[in-house]
């Protein structure tokens, strides 16, 4: 799982994530983004269905790269209770 923080969200709702950063998330497992103390979890599968933006961006340094914009839907639970105890609660 790649984990990605970010500090603001395009129009309060948005959460915008270069190309190059989802397909390394695809390869990892998935993407955990993290803002103001929420999180939000993306499996491979909804990552390969993110549309890259038509414009291309110039790195500062080298390269260039598209934006994938995604909804902020931060999780209502702690992320890591959640994997260790299984999304049905089993506690037993």
């Amino acid at each position: 799982m790649r984990n990605k923080k970010v500090n603001k969200l395009w129009q309060g709702r948005m959460v915008s994530v270069r190309d190059y950063e989802v397909a390394d998330a695809i390869e990892k497992g998935g993407l955990r983004i993290t803002h103001n103390d929420q999180t939000m979890i993306l499996t491979p599968d909804e990552l390969r269905m993110l549309k890259p933006s038509s414009k291309k961006f110039q790195s500062r340094y080298t390269g260039a790269y598209h934006l994938m914009d995604i909804t902020w839907k931060p999780l209502t639970e702690n992320p890591d209770q959640t994997q260790l105890f299984g999304k049905e609660g089993n506690y037993a």
